[in-house]
């Protein structure tokens, strides 16, 4: 370790002290502080961004109709940023009507200029003073208190500059009069004609339905979750029994560890996360080994699903092997083509599209680590289960399809095409067998649907490497508090894992497991429609 490390270790750990009790003292003034005191903000017990977005859109639209103001509301579903183009002449007139509609109460703007987003102040009178825009969001808070909107999060009332002679264009057209100009490529649309600005007036201030972009994924996406409560008597009955049963495989040495089935009810906070972040979601399917969450609120859009209506021969249950559960989960009734799977300790903590999974074709977008690298060694007896089965996904690549691998994917939710799962079964139904009865995790398995998977829709042409913002933790370090108040103050990474190898220290384990409640509470602070 060099010097510099040395000395910004301590340095990391001091900013994270001081950001957690900046934190404890922000939730005791909360408590305190009489409610005039207190910045305007609206208290919600629900929230969802996207259709936070939608709603703000809206309003603002209605606002600006009501007050005269003529405007476009361009289509979310292709640009970065929901927004409104409002003609330059008439940008005092809108920022007007909206300080008068919203002055005192929880709605915040701040001037942008050339993308650049100033700071953000409680709505109120002024002029556009050469600004490309405004950015106005409002200030919603749970009710502990805990901030739910930035001033970065909001709608863009965008002034478009209007042509007054004819302006030539860099490809060589030329733009007559009357043309409305963006101010800064938005990489969608950069200018609307004269005649299709009048007739949105007169058509809810849209353009014209255009077809869905070509870069759009348009098909419905279902979420699988696997889940267990380790806590369950009846569960852990079965599991000592289990493990008590000859057995020719020789289990992995972490196949039964107790942090590979503790419950600290993840899956509650990952549910609260798909509600804020991906309610874009069609279904959830959360797979179970005969057991419900005591707070699960199912719905039309939610169902648990048992073992037994997933396995191809039941005689092979239970199960204690996510390599096994995982190797079945295509054979969900109702499933849609494209999924996503994730493990109850996979979170999303940023807004994301279904872009960011599958593009608009609707092939597989592969998220492959950097650094963690496959063993180059051979597979041996001595492996972790997760080593074993990197190793052996790559020996069935390169005897299937002469061609080898590196890299171990990412921990985030992963994205599926079920005929594709479904085709590989067919080519390979022995494999899918010999993984679906391996009852522990063994040195023999293959990680199908976590990892071969797609590697073997890559293989077939059917996905490509991505990137997306993610964060990984294992809740057993010693340092791993640190990191989730890195990610509170961040708050930027669109996916997050939370695993658990098991702390040596059980202070360590204790001291981590306050700090996870802690994080969850203050991350996702608003229960969702499934509790």
């Amino acid at each position: 370790m060099t010097l510099t490390d040395r000395l910004r270790r301590p340095l990391r750990t001091l900013r994270a002290h001081l950001q957690r009790r900046r934190r404890h003292a922000d939730d005791w003034l909360w408590q305190r502080w009489p409610q005039a005191w207190r910045a305007p903000h609206e208290v919600v017990d629900r929230f969802d961004t996207w259709a936070y977005l939608d709603d703000l859109q809206g309003r603002l639209s209605e606002l600006l109709d009501s007050a005269g103001v003529d405007h476009v509301v361009l289509d979310t579903g292709s640009l970065p940023d929901p927004r409104i183009a409002v003609r330059a002449p008439d940008a005092d007139r809108a920022l007007v009507a909206i300080a008068d509609s919203f002055a005192g109460r929880p709605w915040w703007a701040a001037r942008v200029r050339s993308g650049l987003i100033g700071p953000a102040r409680p709505v109120r009178q002024q002029r556009a003073g050469g600004a490309d825009g405004v950015l106005i969001s409002r200030n919603l808070l749970s009710p502990a208190g805990i901030p739910l909107t930035d001033s970065e999060l909001g709608v863009l009332i965008e002034f478009w500059s209007v042509t007054d002679a004819p302006t030539r264009r860099s490809g060589g057209s030329q733009l007559p009069p009357g043309t409305i100009i963006a101010p800064t490529s938005n990489g969608v649309l950069d200018y609307i004609d004269a005649d299709q600005w009048a007739q949105s007036q007169h058509e809810g201030h849209r353009l014209p339905a255009t077809p869905p972009h070509l870069l759009s994924m348009v098909e419905p996406i279902d979420l699988v979750y696997t889940w267990v409560d380790g806590n369950d008597p009846a569960w852990l009955t079965r599991k000592a029994d289990a493990l008590g049963l000859p057995s020719e495989a020789r289990y992995s040495s972490d196949a039964a560890i107790d942090a590979r089935f503790a419950n600290r009810d993840e899956l509650r906070y990952s549910l609260r996360s798909v509600e804020m972040f991906a309610s874009w979601v069609r279904r959830i399917w959360i797979v179970t080994d005969g057991q419900t969450p005591e707070w699960l609120k199912p719905d039309d859009r939610l169902r648990i699903v048992d073992h037994r209506e997933i396995f191809a021969d039941p005689d092979a249950l239970p199960v204690f092997n996510s390599h096994a559960i995982e190797s079945q989960l295509h054979h969900i009734d109702g499933l849609a083509e494209h999924y996503l799977y994730l493990n109850d300790d996979m979170l999303f903590g940023a807004p994301v599209r279904p872009e960011h999974f599958f593009n608009g074709a609707g092939l597989i977008k592969m998220f492959i680590s950097r650094v963690a690298v496959i063993d180059p060694a051979p597979r041996n007896e001595d492996d972790l289960a997760v080593s074993a089965a990197a190793k052996n996904n790559r020996a069935f690549l390169e005897r299937e399809f002469g061609r080898t691998i590196t890299h171990k994917l990412w921990h985030t939710p992963q994205p599926h095409i079920r005929s594709v799962m479904e085709q590989f079964e067919q080519e390979q139904p022995a494999l899918f067998d010999t993984v679906m009865r391996s009852r522990f995790r063994s040195v023999a398995d293959h990680a199908l649907t976590s990892s071969l998977d797609g590697y073997y829709a890559m293989a077939n042409g059917q996905a490509a490497p991505s990137r997306i913002r993610y964060g990984y933790l294992d809740l057993g370090s010693v340092d791993a508090w640190k990191t989730l108040e890195l990610w509170l103050r961040r708050r930027n990474l669109q996916c997050l894992c939370i695993n658990d190898s098991g702390a040596e220290d059980p202070a360590v384990q204790r001291a981590n497991d306050a700090a996870l409640r802690d994080f969850f509470d203050n991350y996702y602070p608003v229960p969702s429609r499934w509790e």
